[in-house]
């Protein structure tokens, strides 16, 4: 990369750290256009798109990146995120077969298992993997959140909660993370934190319907009367 398309990707890199959206995707679009034949800008900007729920920009960024550098693990496991959540299984399925076999120790490898053992109901198995991965990559939100989730379902909520919580705070522009642990706080009855995080949330992503489900849920056990306690 050149010194300016560098200096805008850490720029980039900093303001999606600080939860700034707007600052993010700018730097980001910017750097594409000076990048030339550099796939690394368009991995930042389609793995933002993606954060942000932009699923068909993220793809159409991420596969100019896959034809740039075919040989980068990453950029095709984020173009099988990508086309998974637009539920193109065909095409996820190529890339993630791809990023297993470009980097079959790396994190990504570990997260890809975890998740097919969890589809399959192997819960402790996923576990298992999840964890592999975050001893690669011990700050890696995707992984925080699934292993996070996974917990939350195993009724280990402490342990949990901790990880959800690591994931929202090391990827905030991402609302997904921000309305989970929201709802993990309703659920632990700390209904300011949880106000406070899908407020945050219905600002990241203003159309997303789970979240004014969330809102709805929350007002209701706001407004409901507090049972009084029985005099000993």
């Amino acid at each position: 990369m050149t010194p300016e398309v560098e200096r805008l990707v850490d720029s980039g890199r900093q303001a999606e750290i600080e939860g700034n959206v707007r600052e993010a995707l700018v730097r980001f679009e910017a750097a594409v256009k000076l990048a030339g034949d550099d796939a690394l800008p368009r991995l930042r900007l389609g793995t933002l798109c993606h954060r942000m729920g932009d699923y068909s920009r993220a793809r159409e960024t991420l596969q100019e990146a896959t034809r740039l550098d075919p040989d980068n693990a990453e950029v095709a496991f984020r173009l099988g995120l990508a086309c998974d959540a637009l539920g193109d299984r065909e095409e996820a399925g190529a890339a993630f077969t791809r990023a297993m076999m470009l980097a079959p120790s790396a994190w990504q490898t570990w997260f890809l298992i975890g998740q097919d053992h969890r589809q399959l109901g192997h819960a402790e198995v996923a576990r298992l993997a999840y964890r592999r991965a975050l001893e690669v990559a011990p700050d890696e939100p995707e992984v925080l959140f699934e292993m996070g989730t996974l917990l939350w379902e195993m009724d280990m909520r402490d342990d949990a909660f901790a990880l959800l919580e690591r994931a929202a705070r090391t990827c905030p522009v991402d609302p997904g993370y921000t309305l989970q642990l929201g709802l993990a706080e309703m659920e632990r009855d700390n209904l300011t934190a949880a106000r406070r995080l899908l407020t945050t949330a219905k600002h990241l992503a203003p159309g997303e319907r789970r979240i004014d489900v969330a809102l709805r849920d929350l007002a209701s056990r706001t407004k409901a009367p507090r049972r009084r306690k029985r005099a000993a």
